[in-house]
C-alpha cells in the first residue's frame, strides 16, 4: 500500500474539479471525438476483412439473425486457415526447390497436415490440373521389372454404381 501512496503525489484539493453534465462537454465526448477511426479487422488485430465477411453473411442469408462478434470470429479462423495452409505449402515448396507455390503444393500441404484434412474433408478442388506429384523416389538398388499380370480374383468385386433417384 506504501506503492499506492507514492504514485498519488497531489492532494485531493488541488485537482480539478471534474466537469459535470451542466458545465460544458464531458471528457468521454472529447475522447471519441479525438478518437480516429480504425475497422473492426485492425480492432479485433486481424489481417482478414471482418466487414467483408459480415457483409457477404447477411447477404448468404444462413441466418435471420447473428451476432456481433460471429463475422470476426469467422474471420479469424479463415486466417487461420489460410496461414496453416500457406505455410505448410512453403515448406514443400522450399523443400522441392522451387520459389512460387503452385497448386500442388496445396494440395499436398492439405493432405499432409491432419488438422486441414479434418477441416476440409477430402481436399482441395483441383482444376484440370495435374495430380499431386508423388514423392521423388531416393536413388536406390536397381532391380529387374518383372511383367507379371496381376489378376483379381474372383472374390473381389468392385463395389456397384450408385443409382441416381428419380424423383
Amino acid at each position: 500500500m506504501a506503492r499506492a501512496e507514492e504514485v498519488c503525489t497531489m492532494p485531493e484539493q488541488e485537482r480539478e474539479p471534474e466537469e459535470t453534465c451542466s458545465g460544458g462537454p464531458s471528457k468521454g465526448s472529447e475522447a471519441k471525438a479525438k478518437k480516429s477511426r480504425s475497422s473492426r479487422s485492425s480492432r479485433a488485430g486481424l489481417l482478414f476483412p471482418v466487414s467483408r465477411v459480415d457483409r457477404q453473411l447477411r447477404r448468404g442469408r444462413f441466418a435471420e439473425r447473428f451476432g456481433a462478434r460471429a463475422p470476426v470470429y469467422l474471420a479469424a479462423v479463415l486466417q487461420w486457415v489460410t496461414h496453416k495452409t500457406m505455410d505448410v505449402a512453403g515448406k514443400i515448396s522450399k523443400k522441392s526447390k522451387q520459389q512460387r507455390i503452385s497448386p500442388s503444393h496445396l494440395q499436398t500441404a492439405v493432405q499432409k497436415s491432419s488438422a486441414l484434412r479434418q477441416l476440409l474433408r477430402g481436399g482441395v478442388p483441383r482444376r484440370r490440373g495435374r495430380a499431386v506429384p508423388q514423392r521423388q523416389r531416393v536413388a536406390s538398388r536397381s532391380r529387374k521389372k518383372t511383367t507379371k499380370s496381376k489378376k483379381r480374383c474372383p472374390t473381389q468385386r468392385a463395389a456397384p454404381l450408385p443409382v441416381p433417384l428419380l424423383l
